[in-house]
């Protein structure tokens, strides 16, 4: 299954209330499930960004959805890039 880091900023409006941050989480892991994909890892970012998360998703076109569907929650603007382990890297290379 395709891997995706996902790189989120808590709005605004998100901020002023960081309380919910975490039933924006699971609002979140919700999404992810209904489309099959899955988050592997969650982190706290210091920095330009608020969250990385690492995930499985099934293909592409998931990723895209979901990171579109990510906006519609109102708290978190992200930005989606593909994953590659070294290993296939430096074997494709």
């Amino acid at each position: 299954m395709p891997r995706f880091l996902v790189l989120a900023r808590g709005t605004m409006e998100a901020r002023k209330n960081i309380g919910a941050a975490k039933e924006s989480f699971v609002e979140l892991s919700k999404l992810f499930r209904a489309k099959g994909a899955t988050i592997l890892n969650a982190y706290a970012v210091m920095g330009t960004y608020d969250y990385a998360f690492v995930t499985d998703m099934p293909e592409l076109g998931d990723a895209f959805e979901l990171s579109a569907m990510i906006g519609t929650l109102g708290s978190l603007e992200c930005e989606t890039y593909p994953l590659m382990p070294l290993e296939e890297l430096f074997n494709a290379i």
